[in-house]
């Protein structure tokens, strides 16, 4: 619908081109179509008062626009152009004035309407619309409505079913945006009030036939008794169509306020329950449709169904089983339970609502500004009408600051610092999110901030996770190798007692890596620094062992040798113990002083929680790390001393190797670890643990390896003393 202004006549037409099978829906129902007549006499109530827009004429123009946007569309164009035939951007009526739009009653159509008025900055009046969309003035500034929004009804629909204890419900959804927003917040509500929803089902018009039937099995399966629809009157209507399949329904439906309700879906949803919109009496307004009748009022076109409908005759060319009408042909014959005017769901929103645009106009018409008026009065466009501000409002997201040397009106709209959001608009000053929240893009709304760690899920802790497991079984290999040739010659020259606690306690640290991956619990805090700390030590310690046994059993086969003596069947163990001990002192203290724990940091990385451990002692820490690095630097030395030592004593190269790449990984993993922050810092220790095993594996174990698989004739004694031999060439 449109009214604008006339200086001579009344002007009413109604566009005949949507079906009858749209407008058969319409007057066919609980809320018959008394919106139409209901501009018409408020437009003729106007025009006859003298108080109110004296000398001009409050014309109309009605299309019907079926329910569907681009009907919605296309009628609003066709108002501005004043033609059927729409000229976009033109008016080909010079007369007469577009002010404003009253509807649509549906949300869909009148956001469809909306992106036309919005452009060219008409208002438009709803007296249907409920969606909370249009409640935005940053979207829709030049949008009114005579309804709450739907929330209203969330709550009272709530309150409704904890009056009558009902905890229990399903809940059908149309498959319109509006239907499917307003399902999420209604679904809000209830859980939050404490019932519990059964199902939520969405009926989909294209696919409805298809799954009707599924739909019937859901409803008459669940124990539910009540059902909360939400929809348009089409899927309102053709829900009661599937109900005809199953006369036996006797489920409670609870309905917000319908647009228009059919016949049928009145019959079929008996024992329900509809959220009715507010309802007032319009002064006249019965009086006046219950002396209407066909014979009175020919000329208006709009009413013709509703002859069709109501009083089974019509205005000429007769169609059908309708026979042409006469002078006792009154609405007041009908059945007051099919047009009660009395009830109409609407008239009284589209009274308020053609009065609010006529007291607009008359408030603009009587303005002091006798210039102003006559000036508007030539060419009236609503979008030419001024602001008088020294700034734009601040919207949501950003707040006010005071430009300097101005007054208080003039300020600039700065964006709210990370963090912060503002939810209001023109605000001074953003308010800070909780500890555990951060700002959206946005910045008007709180949003939970991600926890983030090292995740099982996460593609570099999968590669963690299948290295250090191959490099486990592949060191477990290696053990069971040196196991069945233990007796040969070059595990035995080797110390293969050595060698065995080397490759256990290298298995396990290969496992650490499993500590430190996935979510930080209490006791994966607890034991993956000490774990990693002991394994590696009793690593390096056996290391150290094998060099300096190297070194003492070359000086101890030379003649007059006072060491002679000191090499032993404990000696080898005897280090070990003593390299480890220390390391195991230093861990015990610190799991009893400072123990590690689990902690959200929320200050490493904007907008995210990192899940770590808190090391309770980093100090402690790179003590643990410098004693493993002591080592390592030891056995580094003494296998430098023992590199050209003979060949069959000429593990030290081997050694030295090793602890070379051993070294250069651990000194990288210091300042690596430093500069980096939450999960990557435990991304880095991983590296480190799997780079430094593999380089002692690699270089102490797969050159044994080689010569006990590939090339068995060196494993013997003379294998040995000729390898000897040839080295001393």
């Amino acid at each position: 619908m449109a009214v604008r202004p006339l200086t001579k006549s009344l002007l009413a037409t109604v566009s005949d081109e949507p079906g009858s099978e749209c407008r058969q829906i319409v007057h066919k129902s609980l809320c018959p179509d008394g919106g139409s007549p209901s501009l018409s006499d408020d437009g003729e109530e106007i025009n006859r008062r003298s108080d109110l827009l004296p000398n001009t004429t409050l014309g109309y123009m009605i299309y019907d626009a079926c329910m569907l946007e681009d009907k919605a569309v296309q009628s609003a164009l066709s108002i501005l152009s004043g033609v059927e035939e729409a000229v976009p951007n033109y008016s080909c009526n010079q007369k007469s004035k577009v002010v404003a739009f009253i509807g649509h009653l549906e949300s869909s159509p009148s956001l469809s309407i909306a992106g036309v008025t919005g452009i060219y900055r008409y208002p438009q009046i709803t007296y249907g619309t409920m969606d909370p969309i249009f409640s935005d003035k940053r979207l829709f500034p030049y949008f009114y409505r005579l309804l709450p929004d739907e929330r209203a009804q969330h709550r009272a629909i709530v309150l409704l079913l904890i009056h009558f204890g009902w905890s229990w419900v399903g809940i059908l959804v149309g498959d319109d945006e509006s239907s499917q927003k307003a399902s999420m917040e209604l679904y809000k509500e209830i859980i939050q009030s404490g019932v519990c929803v059964a199902f939520m089902e969405t009926i989909n018009k294209k696919q409805f036939l298809k799954r009707g039937n599924t739909l019937l099995k859901t409803l008459f399966k669940t124990s539910s008794n009540v059902l909360i629809f939400l929809g348009t009157s089409e899927g309102v209507f053709e829900f009661s169509t599937l109900l005809c399949k199953k006369p036996s329904f006797r489920k409670v439906v609870i309905m917000p306020a319908m647009h228009l309700i059919h016949i049928a879906t009145m019959i079929m949803l008996n024992r329900s329950l509809l959220i009715s919109p507010p309802r007032r009496h319009v002064p006249g307004l019965g009086e006046y449709l219950l002396i209407a009748g066909p014979h009175k009022y020919s000329h208006v076109q709009f009413m013709a169904r509703v002859w069709e409908n109501y009083l089974g005759c019509c205005i000429g060319n007769c169609r059908g089983f309708y026979r042409p009408c006469n002078e006792k042909d009154l609405l007041s014959q009908v059945d007051s339970s099919l047009y009660d005017v009395n009830n109409f769901c609407y008239t009284f929103s589209i009274y308020a609502a053609v009065y609010a645009v006529a007291h607009a106009l008359h408030d603009l018409f009587s303005s002091k500004e006798h210039s102003q008026l006559q000036s508007f009065r030539r060419s009236h466009q609503p979008w030419k009408i001024p602001s008088s501000v020294c700034c734009p409002s601040c919207f949501p997201g950003y707040r006010k600051v005071p430009q300097e040397g101005q007054q208080k009106c003039c300020y600039y709209c700065v964006p709210c610092a990370e963090g912060e959001i503002s939810n209001q608009t023109d605000v001074e000053k953003c308010m800070k999110c909780r500890d555990d929240q951060w700002s959206n893009e946005m910045k008007d709304t709180c949003i939970p901030r991600p926890v983030e760690f090292l995740s099982y899920r996460e593609g570099l802790a999968i590669s963690f996770l299948v290295f250090s497991l191959f490099f486990c079984f592949l060191t477990g290999f290696v053990l069971a190798i040196f196991i069945m040739y233990r007796d040969t010659a070059i595990v035995k020259a080797n110390n293969r007692n050595l060698s065995f606690i080397l490759l256990i306690s290298m298995n396990f640290s290969f496992l650490c890596p499993l500590l430190f991956i996935g979510q930080p619990t209490k006791m994966s805090c607890l034991l993956r620094q000490v774990v990693f700390g002991n394994m590696f030590t009793l690593a390096l310690s056996s290391i150290l062992s094998k060099t300096i046994t190297v070194l003492l059993a070359f000086y101890t086969i030379k003649p007059n040798r006072r060491m002679s003596n000191l090499v032993g069947k404990y000696l080898s163990t005897s280090f070990v113990i003593l390299g480890s001990f220390g390391q195991f002192v230093n861990c015990v203290f610190w799991l009893i002083f400072f123990p590690p724990f689990p902690e959200y940091n929320m200050q490493v990385e904007v907008g995210k929680i990192i899940l770590q451990c808190n090391e309770g002692s980093v100090t402690i820490f790179f003590i643990v790390i410098g004693y493993m690095g002591s080592l390592a630097m030891i056995s580094f030395i003494v296998a430098i001393f023992a590199r050209k030592l003979p060949d069959a004593f000429n593990e030290a190269q081997y050694i030295t190797f090793s602890m070379l790449v051993f070294c250069s990984v651990w000194i990288a993993f210091i300042p690596a670890y430093l500069s980096t922050k939450g999960k990557y810092m435990v991304a880095v220790e991983v590296f480190s643990i799997l780079a430094s095993s593999v380089g002692l594996l690699g270089c102490i174990f797969i050159p044994k390896c080689y010569i006990i698989l590939m090339r068995p004739e060196l494993n013997t004694k003379t294998g040995v003393m000729i390898r000897r031999t040839l080295s001393k060439k």
